[in-house]
């Protein structure tokens, strides 16, 4: 129903200038709901981004990758892992290459040492997967059992991260308030911090979707080939949401809130999105040698090359983010060529 709506060219350009808006509200209700949420619960707001925040913007990629692999189209799991994977290629070649160059990304111990590395070691297990559990024609295959090993290394580590948030609690300060009224005050506080929430994830869907079909529609219009749409606007369609969280989050000076999504949304689609997608296919998922030779390293290099880029100087540069941006424009013109 929508698409037919949006073959008008006025609606697609009204769908547009509504999905940004739509995305920026959202986006800033949002960090300011992580924020609230971080300090009513005296934990770190790295914390709140690499969980909640993280969470909730990588729901567009929870929806679309098991969608497509519990659908009838059997091509359905390879739109589970491509979204997978570009969605985390977008996450730390475009985000925060983009917010490197608004400003230099400072990462936190815990980022450095546990977070950073996480990624990089995944990507680097999902890739050898793939080789190790290749068939005997010559094709490739993530088997069932990895995505049991994912959602079990998810698990772990949320209970890690909960456990440090709350060994970091330990010089919080008491505030002197009859209890009654801090009751009182608590449930107001939390209310609006859980309404900032759910309106900013709503807000971000929705406007995601509504920027994308209407870009999508005008790009048809003007003579843009599907390959070249499939692979620009509708590839960063789903990172809009951690994009958009992102930037505004860095604007805002919420530097680990924008690191955390980024770290805790890649993460998430690695251990929770395909974990769980893997786990439901009793057949595991098939892996094309495009995805095997050429993006699977590129998600498992870009991963290994910001790690190392916050490791060194313990921030993100913004003469780094420029190569990680310039990364993701060579991979957008090599897979377009």
């Amino acid at each position: 129903m929508l698409e037919e709506y949006l073959q008008n060219p006025w609606l697609a350009s009204l769908a547009v200038v509504l999905g940004g808006a739509a995305l920026i509200a959202g986006g800033e209700a949002l960090v300011r709901g992580a924020s609230k949420i971080a300090l009513g619960l005296k934990i770190s707001p790295l914390i709140v981004g690499l969980t909640i925040v993280a969470l909730c913007t990588s729901a567009p990629e929870m929806a679309v990758s098991l969608s497509a692999a519990l659908g009838s189209d059997p091509a359905g799991a390879d739109v589970a892992l491509g979204n997978v994977v570009g969605s985390n290629i977008c996450n730390v070649l475009l985000i925060l290459g983009i917010c490197a160059l608004i400003k230099p990304l400072s990462t936190s111990t815990t980022l450095v040492k546990r977070d950073f590395p996480l990624v990089a070691l995944f990507s680097l297990a999902t890739l050898a997967a793939v080789f190790v559990a290749r068939q005997e024609d010559g094709s490739f295959r993530l088997p069932q059992l990895f995505g049991f090993l994912l959602l079990a290394a998810f698990v772990v580590y949320e209970i890690v991260a909960i456990r440090q948030a709350r060994r970091d609690d330990t010089d919080a300060q008491n505030i002197d308030v009859a209890e009654e009224s801090q009751e009182k005050k608590n449930a107001k506080y939390w209310l609006v911090a859980f309404c900032q929430l759910v309106f900013g994830l709503v807000f971000l869907v929705a406007g995601a979707q509504g920027f994308v079909g209407g870009a999508v529609s005008i790009a048809r219009a003007i003579g843009v080939s599907e390959l070249v749409i499939g692979l620009t606007l509708v590839a960063v369609g789903t990172s809009l949401p951690e994009l958009t969280v992102s930037v505004i989050a860095t604007l805002r000076g919420q530097v680990d809130v924008a690191i955390g999504n980024v770290v805790g949304s890649n993460l998430c689609n690695l251990l929770l999105i395909l974990g769980g997608t893997l786990s439901l296919l009793p057949q595991g998922i098939a892996v094309q040698n495009q995805s095997a030779f050429v993006d699977l390293p590129v998600m498992t290099a870009s991963a290994i090359l910001v790690a190392w880029f916050a490791f060194t100087g313990r921030k993100v540069e913004r003469w780094e983010g420029a190569c990680l941006l310039a990364g993701q424009i060579g991979y957008a013109v090599y897979l377009v060529a």
